[in-house]
């Protein structure tokens, strides 16, 4: 039954989708409009370029029966509208299953096809079964409520195009569960009088505006009705329009649509800013997704209708199984578009659908940046750990092999006195006479001690007089060299660029550390560490919390230092640039989830494919891209005073500040040489 102010219509319906389930209903009625070649001709006109064709008949076997002959006719007789379609007809009587509710709750559909005869059909698989004999066909389904014989319907019926469902006595609860904005549908009515053109018009207004429907004819006596949405009437969109050949048949426009209001969503993201006031209201958004949506409406010629933020945003799932913010905006059809960047995945409703993609974005972890080096150990830190060690280890070596050297030139001595050999040895090496009376290990000792000293380019006095050890000596030197000239070059980059100790730079490391990841958004999640995946990733998800709260997450993670986080990468380098270049935090480069981010629209749109090709103009000329571009920029200069006046900004201009280390080596020094002068004094006056 569908209700029209009061007045109780039956009617039969005939539907089409192509290619989504759409819902059709019927009941007794006249059909003296089979055989009126002008409502044939006009079917025709609506199912031309529709090859599957379902036919639902109310009323129980006794409709069958008594309108067979007719709907065969209309099927196979040559000419007919329907002829040389796939056609499916369904009747029987109306049944419901225990747990049927009324009304259509949550994002799924509660009607749905169950067999009535297993000696007939066995079970749900022969719902597949579609080439049966008209006759034998007509009765071979019959109607529940329940959705899991729903779903079943649906995966075998989906590649076909079409999928029938009908409830006679709530027709009117379950009109959003029937009807699919894909579908075409041809509903006959016959009452005991005529209906009213504005009762015909604000039914289908209605379906227009909360199911997207407007692809929808109804039939009364020698007449086609239909709606056309993006007609003008007057001050306002809609009118009914009777249905006299292929032109009034309603079509979507195709690049002007005279201004009519496109219902848009937007709210704080990454590429869209909002502009306050000084109470703090929201004036304007700005951004990349706000030059798309205005290039979008100024094409195709809509006047834009900027609906007022939803502060759950994005939106969730709800525990009774509807959602809120953008998407149940959107599953309500109280929205015809967000321009939001949403991650192409699943968000486990069935009343959304993705534009194509715009741009790309990953998940990453943010963690608080590691210390800086103290000053004193920066010289330290020019080398690194491995090479201090290898030149160490090259001292002891030249050590050792200078000692062989010279251990070797004293055996080829040809002089037979003690005394005399140990002053021509002690020439020839240049040895002070301490050294010269000296034991052997103080001897070994002193030429470790000249070789370090070679090879740190210290002032070095007593140089051999040995061809062979200056030989051996010469080749220390170019190593020192080296190294020395490399170091004195490095000492002014780590005083002009800090240098930080080594921050958490993976995945694993990160799970090693052993800390917790707060996140704000419960899509994350799922989302983020995959499931099964490997145990490092396994370990991060169950260390992943949800915390709610005003302060910003990376702003806690900088406070803390103890936690870490997850962030899309763009919203990381743009809302917070001054994290990053003061050195507060640091992303992880590996990045464990990455996605193609879309607009989103209601399900099965009818404007989704002007969307998309107006999309597709934007991107080809890379209209989105160097939006996102310009406000990169405008970020950056909007936050240079916060950057440039930070306290944990530490790029400063070389001082002897700066170079305060060496003169604290110089201090150091004299002070040990003073030291050193006043005690051989001492030692020379008195004990001498």
């Amino acid at each position: 039954m569908l209700s029209l102010s009061g007045i109780t219509i039956d009617f039969l319906l005939v539907a089409v989708l192509t290619p989504s389930p759409l819902a059709q209903k019927s009941a007794e009625m006249d059909v003296g409009w089979l055989n009126n070649r002008t409502i044939q001709s006009l079917i025709g006109t609506i199912f031309d370029q529709i090859h599957h064709v379902d036919i639902v008949i109310g009323g129980g076997q006794d409709s069958v029966i008594r309108l067979g002959d007719q709907i065969d006719g209309l099927v196979h007789r040559p000419g007919s509208p329907l002829f040389g379609k796939s056609v499916r007809i369904y009747g029987g009587e109306v049944s419901r299953s225990d747990d049927y509710h009324e009304g259509c709750s949550g994002d799924r559909s509660i009607l749905s096809a169950v067999v009535r005869n297993p000696v007939a059909s066995g079970d749900l698989d022969a719902l597949g079964v579609i080439d049966r004999e008209f006759g034998e066909e007509s009765s071979f389904i019959e109607w529940d409520g329940s959705y899991e014989s729903f779903a079943k319907i649906w995966d075998q019926n989906y590649h076909n195009g079409y999928l029938v469902f009908a409830n006679r006595d709530t027709f009117d609860s379950m009109m959003k569960c029937l009807l699919d904005p894909r579908g075409t549908y041809l509903v006959t009515l016959e009452g005991q009088e005529e209906f009213r053109l504005d009762e015909i018009f604000r039914v289908m207004d209605s379906l227009w505006w909360h199911e997207g429907l407007y692809r929808l004819f109804f039939l009364q006596g020698e007449q086609i009705y239909t709606f056309d949405p993006f007609a003008i009437n007057g001050t306002k969109y809609g009118r009914v329009v009777t249905l006299r050949g292929p032109q009034d048949i309603p079509r979507i426009p195709t690049s002007d649509f005279n201004g009519y209001p496109l219902r848009i969503d937007i709210f704080r993201s990454t590429y869209s800013e909002p502009v306050l006031n000084a109470s703090g209201a929201i004036i304007v958004f700005e951004g990349a997704d706000v030059e798309v949506s205005r290039a979008f409406y100024k094409v195709l010629n809509f006047s834009a209708d900027y609906l007022s933020p939803d502060k759950d945003n994005f939106g969730v799932q709800l525990p009774n199984g509807s959602f809120n913010g953008v998407i149940g905006r959107l599953s309500r059809r109280e929205s015809d578009i967000a321009f939001v960047g949403f991650f192409i995945k699943d968000y486990f409703s069935r009343d959304i659908e993705f534009t194509n993609g715009i741009y790309t974005d990953e998940l990453c972890c943010v963690v608080r940046k590691a210390s800086r080096i103290p000053e004193y150990l920066l010289p330290i830190t020019i080398f690194p750990a491995d090479l201090w060690i290898l030149l160490f280890m090259m001292g002891i070596v030249c050590s050792i092999a200078w000692i062989i050297l010279r251990a070797g030139i004293q055996t080829k001595g040809t002089s037979r006195i003690r005394w005399i050999q140990k002053r021509r040895f002690a020439y020839l090496f240049n040895l002070s006479n301490t050294i010269r009376d000296a034991p052997l290990y103080r001897k070994m000792v002193q030429i470790c001690i000249d070789t370090y000293l070679l090879l740190v380019s210290a002032p070095y006095q007593r140089f051999t007089r040995s061809g062979i050890e200056r030989l051996m000596l010469f080749g220390i030197m170019m190593v020192s060299l080296i190294f020395v000239s490399m170091f004195q070059s490095s000492l002014s980059s780590v005083y002009l660029n800090p240098v930080y100790y080594k921050d958490i730079d993976s995945l694993q490391r990160l799970d090693e550390v052993g800390i917790r990841i707060p996140v704000k958004y419960k899509g994350y999640m799922d989302d983020v560490f995959p499931a099964n995946y490997s145990p490092t990733m396994d370990s991060l998800r169950n260390k992943m919390v949800l915390e709610t709260g005003k302060e910003s997450m990376l702003a806690k993670v900088a406070r803390l230092g103890t936690i870490s986080t997850v962030t899309r990468k763009t919203t990381f380098s743009l809302d917070n640039a001054v994290y990053i270049t003061t050195k507060q935090l640091f992303m992880i480069p590996e990045c464990p989830r990455s996605y193609n981010l879309g607009y989103v629209v209601p399900r099965h749109s009818v404007l989704l494919e002007k969307i998309n090709i107006v999309l597709s103009w934007m991107l080809n000329g890379g209209l989105i891209n160097h939006w996102i571009d310009v406000m990169n920029f405008n970020v950056s200069i909007k936050d240079w005073d916060k950057i440039r006046n930070s306290d944990a900004a530490n790029f400063k201009i070389l001082t002897l500040i700066d170079m305060q280390f060496p003169f604290y080596l110089l201090v150091i020094g004299l002070i040990l040489s003073t030291m050193v002068f006043i005690g051989e004094l001492v030692y020379f006056k008195y004990f001498k």
